[in-house]
């Protein structure tokens, strides 16, 4: 083999692996996109799922709000529900036992 023929071979050989290498970079960088697609969807999911969470809680601590001002403004009422609220913890506590 002459010098031309090895020099035109090894560039051959060269392209060759340059081309394998760069579509192996694009299959990963397709894998990848995929994958973000993937991650976005369930990052939005999530972000949905954490409004609603978000307005549960808001219901009930309006909820719980109201509950303590209605206690607020009847002394007697706190009180029996501040008794009642301990029986049932002391109940609760024997029953773990």
């Amino acid at each position: 083999m002459n010098t031309v023929d090895k020099i035109v071979n090894d560039i051959a050989q060269r392209l060759a692996n340059a081309i394998v290498e760069g579509s192996n970079y694009k299959v990963l960088h397709e894998e990848a996109q995929e994958k973000l697609v993937e991650v976005q969807a369930q990052l939005e999911q999530a972000q949905e799922k954490l409004v609603e969470v978000q307005a549960q809680l808001e219901q009930a601590q309006a909820q719980l709000e109201r509950i303590n001002s209605v206690l607020d403004a009847d002394d007697a009422l706190k009180e029996l529900f501040d008794e009642v609220a301990e029986k049932l913890e002391a109940e609760k506590l024997e029953k773990e036992k």
